[in-house]
C-alpha cells in the first residue's frame, strides 16, 4: 500500500522531479506551504510522512503523521511545543551544511585578514590602495583559535583551522574531543584566543552564553565569528565592542532578527562582515536535501531507524 507523503519543503524543479522519479509508487503530494489549499490540508490530514518543516501548530491537523524529515538542521521551534507527541519521529539535516558553513566562516576570516573588505569596494572604483591595505593585513597561520560546538560544523572548522597550523581549542559540554568544558575554562580561552568561532545550536543552555563579559574580555585584535545561532550571543554587547573597536572585527552569519532591519547598527560596525545567513547555501543545496530525504525514506520504508533522529529533550 502506498505511503502518504506530503512535501512541505522549499525545493526547485530538479529536486521535485528526483522525488517523483524515485518514489513513483508512493502517494506523494507537493503542498504550497505559503498558501495551503484545501487539497493540501486534506493530504496533510492523511499524511504518514512529511518532508519539510511543518509548523508545530499544524501538527494536530495531521493525526496520522509518524515521521517528519526537516529541511533544516535547526529544530528549536519544536522543542517546547505541546503539539509534538511521542509518536512523532523528527529527523534533521545534521551534517549537510558542515562544509558550506565552515567555508563561509573561513572565507570571512580570511577576507578580514587579507584586507578584502577594503580592496573589493576599491576595485569597483578603480582605486589602487596597496599602500593603505598592506600594513593592515595579517596571517591566520599560527593563530590561537577557540571553536564553540563539537557538532559536524565545529569539527570541520577545527580541521580547517588546523590546516593553517592554528592552535585550536574546542568547547563542548560532553564531546570526548573537547578540551574546554566549563564556563571558567571558556572564559579563560575567550581572553587568550585570537579567533573565536561559534558553531553552537540554540538550546536552553546556549541562549545568551556568549555574554558581555566574555566579549569584553577578548583581545583587541581578536576576531569573533558566529555561524551557529544568533540567540547564543548578547547581540547588543557584540555591537558595542565592535563600535568601540575593543576587538579586531567579526564575521556574522546569524543574527537575532533576520533579515537584519535597515538602520540596525550591525550594518555599520567596523571590520564586520555580515554573510546574511548564507552560510549553509550552495548550488546543489535543494537537490541534496531531496537526496537525503530519499535516503532516509528508504530506511523508513524498510522499518530501519532513520538517520539524524533528534532528541527534543537533549536539544540535539
Amino acid at each position: 500500500m502506498p505511503i502518504s507523503i506530503v512535501v512541505w519543503a522549499h525545493l526547485d524543479e530538479r529536486a521535485r522531479q528526483l522525488i517523483r522519479d524515485t518514489l513513483p509508487d508512493e502517494a506523494v503530494h507537493f503542498a504550497d506551504r505559503h498558501q495551503p489549499t484545501a487539497i493540501d490540508r486534506q493530504r496533510l490530514a492523511e499524511a504518514e510522512v512529511v518532508f519539510g518543516n511543518l509548523p508545530a501548530k499544524s501538527l494536530p491537523q495531521s493525526p496520522r503523521l509518524r515521521w517528519m524529515q526537516l529541511e533544516s538542521v535547526g529544530f528549536e521551534y519544536y522543542q517546547k511545543s505541546p503539539e509534538v507527541t511521542a509518536a512523532l519521529k523528527i529527523s534533521n539535516l545534521k551534517g549537510m551544511f558542515e562544509w558550506p558553513a565552515a567555508e563561509t566562516a573561513l572565507a570571512g576570516v580570511l577576507a578580514l585578514a587579507r584586507g578584502l573588505r577594503k580592496i573589493l569596494p576599491a576595485q569597483t572604483e578603480a582605486r589602487w590602495i596597496e599602500l593603505e591595505v598592506r600594513p593592515e593585513t595579517w596571517l591566520l597561520h599560527g593563530k590561537r583559535a577557540l571553536v564553540l560546538g563539537a557538532g559536524s560544523i565545529g569539527q570541520r572548522m577545527r580541521l580547517l583551522l588546523e590546516a593553517f597550523e592554528c592552535e585550536v581549542h574546542l568547547f563542548a559540554r560532553r564531546s570526548p574531543g573537547a578540551d574546554v568544558r566549563t564556563r571558567e575554562e571558556l572564559a579563560a580561552q575567550f581572553a587568550a584566543s585570537d579567533l573565536v568561532v561559534c558553531c553552537l545550536p540554540k538550546t536552553p543552555e546556549t541562549i545568551g552564553l556568549i555574554s558581555r563579559p566574555l566579549l569584553e574580555s577578548m583581545r583587541p585584535t581578536a576576531i569573533f565569528v558566529n555561524i551557529g545561532r544568533g540567540a547564543v550571543v548578547d547581540e547588543a554587547a557584540l555591537v558595542d565592542v565592535l563600535q568601540q573597536r575593543r576587538i579586531g572585527g567579526a564575521v556574522i552569519d546569524v543574527t537575532l532578527a533576520e533579515p537584519v532591519p535597515p538602520g540596525h547598527p550591525l550594518w555599520q560596525c567596523p571590520n564586520t562582515i555580515l554573510t546574511q545567513h548564507t552560510g549553509g547555501g550552495y548550488h546543489d543545496e535543494l537537490i541534496d536535501k531531496a537526496r537525503l530525504f530519499l535516503k532516509n525514506f528508504a530506511r523508513y520504508r524498510k522499518g530501519e531507524p532513520v538517520l539524524n533522529l533528534i532528541d527534543l529533550k537533549q536539544g540535539y
